[in-house]
């Protein structure tokens, strides 16, 4: 009976896991601060402790047990001048790997002030950090030095000696790093820092040009653990932005991007799970910049040896494709101002500009107001374009308002529904403005994004 009754006693802890503590304290803590505790997830954040244990200028974080070992973001909050200019709020990111965590910071200069009094992870993570940065801090001068030198020189060539070393010392310090002590999670970030070699005396394109061919090749995409920080996310994006080109139009740029995806595609297919996980974050983030050619093109190329964690991705691509340039749209049937059914396969024209948008989008609002004038100019008449808008506003009263507030000169309706109505699912609309430019087949020849796209498209019509 005793031991029973022990069992009793000992049976909650047997159920559930210890809590971890995260202690920081935040030198200049704002009074008014609301420290959270996020976990990062393959480019996402979700909330680990939104409200911590706050004395005077301590703030300590509660860690469920079943948390994954991986990386957190202390957010501290927003100092006044992040404040004035719309900036980021005061944060850092640690490790985690099941273990309690007390740390000193400071709440201006978290970064560079941090304190590691308990936690032999985070410890040696930021010893390599700050070491990694000294090193980079080296390069970078070094390049300057070599770039600007007027001279061919002894000096000159003792700097391009020492840019060679410097690159050599790094890449056995991280080899060290890392076979000493292989499982540590500090280790294995540091061994994803590795970087291409080069000269010292490259340009700046010539530089690029190296990195193009082989920044990713120093890195195996095989390590699941990684997937809890921003590591392999982090690579990709800096990747993709040495093919980027500023001054492109938005169809270049997709083109771009599609022969970069070309390239990155095989070095993250190791491993199933990571390369899945990958991929949902490019498409998240093509998806919030409309690059609805490049969302084809993974639907197209890249999908269709993912398993079934990716099956909800694969509809929402399968969507791009059926809406890309070439495809027959469906037909759609519309209500206008004065309830008159409008449909799309009736509207037999040369050419139709077909256009869903929203009342309260300012993207929106810009569209419909530079329309008028293009309009005026004769543009559309021109090339005999149709012009038909469809709201797809959350309530028909916005659409009404704003439609008499601004009258319209072309054929503007409405279905109810809004992002979930069958015409914004069979248009596969995430977003608004969306444009589809017809040829009187209904087939899709233009897919513009900007004003000035749309009247180069009018333009380019026969």
């Amino acid at each position: 009976m005793q031991k029973l009754f022990i069992l009793l006693l000992l049976f909650p802890l047997l159920c559930f896991g210890k809590e971890h503590q995260i202690k920081v304290n935040v030198q200049n803590l704002p009074s008014n601060s609301k420290p959270m505790l996020l976990r990062i997830f393959n480019g996402n954040m979700y909330v680990v402790d939104s409200l911590p244990v706050l004395n005077n200028q301590t703030v300590t974080f509660n860690v469920p047990d079943n948390t994954e070992s991986g990386m957190l973001r202390i957010i501290l909050g927003m100092s006044p001048y992040a404040q004035f200019i719309n900036g980021e709020a005061s944060h850092l990111d640690i490790l985690y790997t099941r273990e309690d965590i007390e740390l000193n910071i400071d709440f201006n200069n978290p970064d560079n002030s941090v304190e590691v009094i308990r936690s032999d992870e985070n410890r040696n993570y930021f010893n390599y950090m700050k070491k990694d940065n000294r090193y980079f801090m080296k390069l970078g001068s070094l390049e300057q030095v070599v770039v600007q030198y007027p001279d061919r020189d002894a000096f000159y060539d003792m700097a391009l000696k020492y840019y060679k070393e410097f690159q050599q010392e790094r890449d056995k310090w991280i080899d060290s790093c890392y076979h000493s002590n292989p499982q540590s999670l500090a280790a294995r970030i540091l061994n994803t820092r590795r970087m291409p070699f080069t000269e010292g005396n490259l340009t700046p394109q010539e530089r690029d040009s190296v990195y193009r061919e082989q920044f990713l090749s120093r890195i195996e995409f095989t390590d699941t653990l990684l997937l809890n920080t921003n590591i392999y996310t982090d690579k990709l994006f800096q990747y993709i932005n040495f093919f980027l080109n500023r001054d492109a139009g938005p169809r270049e740029s997709e083109d771009l991007i599609i022969s970069v995806l070309d390239r990155i595609e095989p070095q993250i297919s190791a491993n199933e799970q990571i390369r899945n996980n990958l991929l949902q974050f490019l498409i998240s983030g093509f998806e919030a910049m409309k690059m609805e050619n490049v969302l084809a093109h993974i639907s197209n190329n890249y999908l269709q040896q993912c398993g079934s964690s990716m099956d909800m991705v694969k509809r929402r691509l399968e969507g791009y494709r059926k809406m890309a340039i070439g495809q027959k749209v469906p037909d759609v049937t519309a209500i206008d101002l004065n309830n008159k059914p409008i449909n799309l396969y009736n509207e037999v024209n040369p050419y139709t500009l077909l256009i869903f948008w929203h009342s309260g989008c300012s993207h929106c609002q810009i569209l419909m107001n530079k329309l008028p004038e293009m309009v005026q100019k004769g543009l559309f008449k021109k090339h005999n374009v149709k012009i038909i808008t469809i709201s797809i506003d959350e309530k028909r009263e916005d659409w009404v308002k704003y439609s008499k507030a601004h009258p319209f000169s072309w054929t503007n309706a409405y279905v109810e529904g809004a992002f979930n109505s069958q015409a914004a699912k069979d248009f596969n609309i995430f977003a608004t403005p969306s444009l589809f430019l017809l040829d009187e087949n209904n087939t899709i020849i233009a897919k513009p994004i900007t004003p000035d796209e749309l009247e180069e498209s009018i333009d380019a019509l026969k």
